[in-house]
């Protein structure tokens, strides 16, 4: 009886890993969905850079275009100024001049901010496009790290899932059955411990009757409140238990594939 009810405290202890390493193994679809979103908001960015870039040099060519048409105007009214007869035809053709002339000053000088501009938004965008490349090969490598880490996961679920069934056949059905019937209600916590005359899952307290019941392991004892099992921890029988199933091989190894990490270090 003593063994039984250690085989099912170490039947619970491995049940509770293979959950906690079907948590991790569900996690890493997700692991990679935000590697993939991170990238997608970078590469957004580029464009987005890309798209100032262009619209700065599309300005700048625009604004050249436009001193190109007020150079041949002043051109234009120059050699004009040959043929005029009056002095008030030449005086008009003088401000024609004089009025292209500031607007090619004027032209002049935006040219000279948007070249600056040009440059500011071309550093940025090569700084976005260097910041890309090295997202996407980041990105590889922890997709690759995180397939890998799948990939040991599993492994250790397996590892951990045959340790279990074997565990499962060494303990008898009245303690086995009912077990299982509770974890089921109860999210794989059917077995709790007594301290400090408490109950460890529903924190009620045990009245003495029942600890004696208990530390005489006459069977499953149920809590009266949660009706979980419950077991003494630091019972002197419950720990040969322990050394005698450690020894006949029912503990499963805490890393069970090469290169694994131990899952409470995870």
């Amino acid at each position: 009886m003593i063994d039984d009810m250690h085989r099912l405290v170490r039947l619970q202890e491995m049940m509770q890993v293979v959950d906690g390493l079907n948590e991790k193994i569900a996690s890493v679809p997700s692991g990679v969905a935000r590697l993939e979103k991170e990238l997608l908001s970078v590469e957004a960015e580029v464009e987005r850079e890309r798209a100032a870039l262009q619209d700065v040099q599309k300005e700048r060519r625009r604004l050249e275009m436009e001193l190109m048409g007020i150079e041949t105007k002043i051109q234009k009214y120059q050699g004009q100024l040959a043929d005029v007869k009056t002095n008030k035809e030449y005086q008009a053709m003088q401000h024609e001049i004089d009025t292209c002339r500031q607007e090619r000053a004027r032209l002049d000088e935006k040219i000279l901010l948007d070249m600056e501009a040009t440059d500011r938004a071309t550093a940025v965008f090569r700084a976005v496009e260097e910041r890309i490349k090295e997202k996407r090969r980041a990105t590889e490598d922890g997709k690759k790290a995180l397939q890998q880490q799948l990939v040991n996961l599993q492994a250790e679920k397996a590892a951990v899932e045959r340790d279990r069934d074997a565990l499962r056949g060494m303990i008898a059905a009245p303690f086995l059955d009912p077990f299982l019937k509770v974890a089921r209600q109860r999210k794989g916590l059917a077995l709790v411990p007594v301290k400090d005359e408490l109950c460890g899952g529903c924190h009620v307290r045990v009245m003495p009757k029942l600890i004696q019941m208990v530390r005489r392991s006459t069977g499953l004892i149920p809590c009266d409140s949660c009706k979980r099992f419950l077991f003494m921890p630091d019972d002197p029988a419950i720990a040969a238990g322990a050394a005698s199933a450690q020894a006949a091989g029912t503990a499963a190894p805490a890393n069970t594939a090469p290169g694994t990490p131990d899952p409470a270090a995870s």
